[in-house]
């Protein structure tokens, strides 16, 4: 797609978008051009010039079911992000942009995410930019930190703690592919894991876990370790407090990690990861 000159971008603005094929019959007609300016109260979080909600698109002929998507918009970026947009409009600067580039590279990898129903960028005119990302809600999913007590109390200890077992290895697996790939995604939360619930109630073998949130992820080639103290610190943190999981649910997850990332002097790197999930804690108490 042509985004014009430099001047034209400058003096009359620009724009770019993309719509997934499968979904392009249940968005309105002029869903391009109305996206920055709909609105819904359904699980709005709006702050710092972008605001995140869930949007309904109810079925249009022939679909069978309405579309549920979040739709993630930022109205107001940096000048560095502005700039950097307006002299290289396909540098997928905007959060929205960059956060679609992400997915795809990370699914490219195997790693579950969520469907991207849509994407678009308004570059100037002048220095502004703005971006959406609307990607398909998981309907059949929860994250983690809510459903695991659930789990702990509607099931047997023993079927609980095989279905533990499972996702504990696929969730090693995400982690270590990433890693491995030297992809990190410095958000890593239980929460940020989504259990396929429709799924395990079929086939409590059938574990089927999605990653959400990858606008931060980064890729690190140097010094890679760090970022992987990071994201373990997180996860380990995050099952602080949350009924069902265990220590020993942790040392799980080290066993099948280290392994699948092929893990040198995997003692040191484990004191590391404890160190920063330990000033998680503290940081979160104070």
């Amino acid at each position: 797609m042509s985004m014009g000159t430099f001047w034209d971008r400058l003096v009359r603005g620009a724009r770019w978008s993309w719509i997934n094929d499968r979904h392009r019959a249940n968005l309105p007609a002029e869903f391009d051009s109305k996206v920055m300016t709909i609105e819904s109260r359904d699980r709005l979080h709006a702050k710092q010039g972008r605001s995140t909600a869930r949007f309904i698109f109810h079925a249009q002929e022939g679909q069978r079911r309405p579309l549920s998507v979040y739709l993630k918009r930022h109205f107001r970026l940096s000048w560095a992000e502005r700039l950097a947009a307006l002299v290289n409009p396909r540098g997928r600067h905007s959060p929205g942009a960059a956060e679609w580039a992400h997915l795809e590279r990370v699914r490219a990898l195997g790693v579950p995410v969520p469907e991207v129903v849509a994407v678009g960028e308004r570059i100037g005119p002048w220095a502004n930019l703005q971006s959406y990302l609307a990607v398909a809600e998981l309907t059949e999913s929860r994250e983690l930190n809510e459903v695991l007590p659930d789990l702990a109390r509607s099931l047997d200890g023993a079927a609980f703690e095989a279905l533990k077992r499972r996702i504990i290895r696929e969730m090693a697996r995400i982690s270590a592919t990433m890693h491995t790939a030297g992809i990190f995604h410095k958000d890593l939360y239980l929460c940020h894991f989504f259990l396929n619930l429709c799924k395990i109630e079929r086939d409590p073998r059938d574990v089927e876990l999605t990653l959400i949130d990858l606008h931060r992820l980064g890729e690190h080639r140097l010094w890679a370790d760090r970022w992987r103290w990071k994201d373990l610190g997180q996860l380990l943190f995050s099952i602080e407090g949350v009924d069902g999981a265990t220590p020993r649910d942790a040392l799980r997850f080290w066993k099948h990690y280290r392994k699948l990332a092929g893990l040198r002097r995997p003692s040191w790197q484990a004191r590391m990861i404890r160190l920063k999930a330990a000033r998680y804690s503290s940081h979160n108490r104070s």
